[in-house]
């Protein structure tokens, strides 16, 4: 069956543009139809050019299989969705010099000291057990003294971690090369340590790369080190004459925009993103769109016709657009959807007792309204993960009795100096920003209340009576009637990180959205003016 409805005018300009060999950049924003405009232009193609194929490369396996399920049910059979992981698994059996790396995926033959011993960690792991040496008098540091000989086994354990995890950050980026940038964090240690360290993590982290590019290493390999083996491998996707369809560009893993970006030129690029909805920054994804659209041969086009609800909530979601564009220069939701749609400043508890979905800005606020909801009677299902949280919140207690050592999270590990840990949440720093939002989740509420939670949640959302999640997660999400919950501080009108959150969480919902902002201050997003 064709698609059924007919496109709306900014849609058939999309398809007029591709027609034309355009390679297209589409901003469309939220709720503006990106998963049906995606079909038409794979319609289109069927129609137009028979014999070629569209294809939809994603990150996200869940993104992947509903855009797949739709092309099925238009019966579009020469367009096929698939996430990057797939594409690179297929590649890499194909092909001779990159079978290894799938053919010893999760193979892992040697013990851990083994691993150490392979990699030199004992010896690189000195490094760890380093002492500052400070002057007499005015206790400045004026050296850092390794010692000379091999530090205890947990030390080593922690340092063999942390290269795994800059070889993983290494695996998620665009560079050919592992270096300085792909290193953790190393907060939790003295300043005057961290360049040592992270020298003998950038050393160690190559070794173990050129380790897990022989074929003939007892290293086991990841899902994580074939796709990037395959990305600089210079990969080819389809043939002259397909379409390449990237979903949430606006949010892309460097890595597949890399591969992307690179078919320019072989096939049709067309990039589909929302700038105001990019979100995972924290994560070392890019916005895609910002370099692409100033490409040669680009055209930008938008999507601002919003089915998913109508003008009372575009209204409420282009005030935060309007902060986010101050100069105006940007474009607006247009709310064709539902008619009656409400948002609510103000509001009573039995209100919030009857939305089918709670979208908060941190863990900690999630916690409370599971606990809120739960307490009205109602069957409640979450989107955070609640055994993490149980086995970070151990972590945290290993932590605050002072053996960080034990702790399984690699970040955690190295807080064996209390003021150190204190610092470090009260930092607001990007790089590990989730991590310390759920640790602060964890010193809130406690393990037990976290324990009683993961016992009291329903697991399928379809059983509860309302979901409760972080913007986050909640992104790609719809319901009926939302409540947003930001937190007790107002929104900076400059905090664009902030704003991007608002504006996920206020254009969730089809009918009704509560959202009372806290009391503005000078230069605040809150409550509009009476």
């Amino acid at each position: 069956m064709p698609v059924p409805f007919v496109p709306s005018a900014e849609q058939q300009a999309v398809i007029d543009a591709y027609l034309r060999g355009e390679d297209l950049a589409v901003q469309a924003l939220a709720g503006t139809g990106k998963s049906s405009t995606l079909a038409l232009i794979a319609q289109a193609q069927r129609n137009h050019r028979p014999g070629a194929t569209a294809w939809y490369i994603t990150f996200n396996r869940r993104n992947a299989d509903e855009v797949q399920a739709t092309f099925a049910e238009y019966g579009l059979t020469n367009a096929r969705a698939s996430t990057a992981h797939s594409l690179a698994n297929r590649t890499c059996r194909a092909t001779p010099a990159l079978r290894h790396w799938v053919e010893r995926l999760n193979k892992h033959s040697l013990r851990m000291a083994e691993e150490m011993r392979l990699l030199g960690v004992p010896r690189a792991a000195r490094c760890l057990d380093a002492v500052l040496k400070l002057e007499p008098g005015t206790g400045k540091c004026v050296g850092v003294i390794v010692p000379s000989r091999d530090p205890r086994f947990s030390l080593q354990r922690r340092f063999l971690t942390l290269t795994r995890k800059t070889v993983e950050k290494f695996c998620q980026s665009a560079e050919p090369e592992i270096d300085w940038m792909h290193v953790p964090s190393l907060a939790g240690m003295p300043k005057e340590m961290r360049p040592i360290v992270r020298r003998e993590l950038i050393t160690c982290a190559r070794g173990m790369w050129d380790e897990l590019s022989d074929p003939d290493s007892p290293l086991g390999t990841s899902h994580q080190h074939y796709l990037k083996a395959w990305a600089l491998s210079a990969p080819t996707i389809g043939s002259p004459g397909d379409v390449l369809l990237y979903d949430e560009a606006q949010d892309a893993n460097p890595v597949l925009a890399q591969v992307v970006m690179a078919q320019q030129g072989r096939v049709q690029l067309a990039l589909v993103g929302d700038e105001n909805q990019q979100i995972y920054t924290f994560t070392g994804s890019v916005d895609a769109m910002q370099d692409f659209v100033m490409r040669p041969g680009v055209r930008a086009l938008p999507l601002t016709e919003c089915r998913r609800f109508g003008h009372a909530i575009a209204a409420e979601a282009n005030k935060v657009l309007d902060l986010l564009d101050p100069a105006r220069t940007g474009i607006r939701l247009v709310g064709i959807g539902p008619e009656g749609g409400q948002v609510h400043h103000q509001y009573s508890d039995s209100d919030t007792h009857a939305v089918t979905a709670v979208v908060c800005r941190t863990n900690a606020r999630v916690i409370e309204h599971i606990m809120l909801q739960i307490a009205a009677g109602r069957r409640v299902h979450s989107t955070i993960d609640i055994v993490a949280l149980e086995r970070l919140a151990r972590d945290v207690e290993l932590v605050e009795d002072g053996r960080a050592e034990e702790a399984k999270d690699t970040v955690l590990q190295g807080f064996t100096d209390l003021a150190l840990w204190n610092d470090w949440l009260d930092e607001e720093d990007p790089e590990n920003e989730e991590l310390r939002d759920q640790v602060l989740a964890v010193l809130k509420y406690g393990v037990s209340a976290i324990k009683t939670l993961a016992q009291a949640l329903v697991g399928d959302p379809s059983g509860a009576d309302v979901t409760v999640s972080t913007v986050h997660k909640a992104k790609g999400g719809t319901w009926d009637r939302v409540l947003v919950d930001m937190g007790d501080v107002p929104i900076d009108d400059d905090d664009d990180e902030q704003l991007r959150l608002l504006y996920v969480a206020l254009t969730r919902a089809r009918h009704q959205v509560l959202w009372a902002p806290p009391e503005p201050k000078n230069g605040a997003y809150g409550r509009p003016a009476a």
